[in-house]
């Protein structure tokens, strides 16, 4: 019995440990330069609409982001080859690109799928925020189109 509690607890350790802390304020603090300075520039209004998903299906090395005046853009890097590029823009209007394959998000809203040589796009409005938010998932070929949906879904 004993031996099962200590397991246990083991196993909620590892998983508390190996979790990401990727909200906004944890971002800020982790990544000074790279993510909280551009940030910092937006107002606070416009820090809340930005699309950070909950989920990275890798470990995160480095994130930066790059704002403008109606768009912000976060890359997220594993050490190795693994890239997500989340692209928030604000007052978008009618700007969705064309796609075929169209899947249902968790939050309701109907997300643009394109698979491209070596990543998957994924494009979607979001009427709440009034924003498009795009991802580019550069990652393992077998599972990439599941990651960027499961990406997707944690934003």
């Amino acid at each position: 019995m004993v031996k099962r509690t200590f397991l246990f607890i083991a196993f909620l350790f590892l998983i508390a440990c190996s979790s990401q802390d990727l909200g906004l304020g944890d971002l800020k603090e982790a990544h000074p330069d790279s993510f909280a300075d551009p940030i910092e520039a937006l107002s606070k209004e416009e820090q809340e609409k930005v699309g950070l998903p909950d989920e990275i299906p890798f470990e995160v090395a480095s994130v930066k982001a790059t704002t403008s005046e109606e768009q912000v853009e976060v890359i997220y890097e594993s050490s190795n080859s693994e890239k997500v590029l989340v692209t928030t823009l604000f007052n978008p209007g009618n700007i969705l690109q064309e796609s075929e394959l169209q899947i249902p998000l968790n939050s309701g809203a109907v997300a643009g799928v394109q698979k491209k040589e070596d990543y998957v796009y994924i494009e979607w409005y979001e009427s709440e925020a009034d924003v498009i938010y795009q991802i580019e998932y550069h990652g393992s070929e077998e599972e990439r189109t599941e990651n960027a949906m499961n990406i997707a879904n944690s934003i």
